[in-house]
């Protein structure tokens, strides 16, 4: 089993300070919505954005769509061998059914993803493809998982061919991993990864989107534990 872990994803609802911004009401106006019910997302609120604690970080649901798409899409999710789970910058967590079929359109995306924020489950309690949890860590939430490994990803890591660490896992019956990767455009996790993580791995000298990160695992783990 396969478990990945979206950390400090930056996905959160509209900051109350940034509420009463012209930009943030002409947003929510055109999304029918009030400012509070929206996501905050840098491709509309980068104006309001500008003196927003760590504002060039903050604000980009695309991330967490991208690596939906990529791991619910992927073989080994098809196959029944992964688990997806996504941690946000202010500790909720979300839980995907592999079932899921994310919506490509990305605005839909963000339609669904603001329905979640105020349900906490989508569509139903009955049969859930997306339920929201607060207050875990990030910490808390691996240790919850109870997995054989813990991996993180940071170009700061130790270089690795994937392959070849995966084949070493295999040998030693690492059979649940869990691979943490970082939902944020820039910059380093706030959690001590390194108290978290059993090993810290670089798969290239330069910081990698996190979809490509994604892809990188799971077909590397699809092609040794299929």
């Amino acid at each position: 089993m396969l478990t990945l872990v979206l950390a400090e994803s930056e996905l959160e609802l509209m900051p109350v300070e940034l509420c009463r911004h012209p930009a943030v009401i002409a947003h929510a106006r055109q999304r029918a919505k009030q400012p509070r019910q929206i996501l905050l997302d840098s491709n509309y609120d980068h104006a309001a954005m500008t003196h927003l604690l760590e504002g060039r970080r903050r604000g980009r649901p695309d991330i967490t769509h991208l690596f939906l798409l990529t791991a619910l899409e992927s073989l080994v999710n098809k196959q029944g061998l992964i688990r997806v789970l996504i941690h946000t910058r202010n500790d909720l967590v979300i839980t995907i059914n592999p079932q899921t079929r994310i919506m490509k359109n990305y605005e839909r995306f963000l339609g669904l993803m603001e329905q979640l924020f105020k349900d906490h489950v989508v569509p139903n309690k009955i049969h859930p493809l997306l339920s929201l949890t607060e207050n875990f860590s990030l910490s808390q939430l691996i240790k919850q998982q109870q997995a054989d490994r813990v991996i993180a990803f940071s170009k700061k890591g130790t270089s690795v061919r994937l392959d070849e660490y995966f084949i070493e896992m295999k040998k030693q019956k690492k059979n649940h991993l869990l691979c943490v990767i970082g939902g944020f455009p820039s910059g380093s996790f706030h959690a001590d990864i390194k108290t978290i993580a059993t090993d810290v791995l670089s798969l290239y000298p330069e910081m990698l989107p996190a979809w490509t990160v994604t892809s990188e695992i799971l077909v590397n783990y699809g092609n040794i534990y299929r």
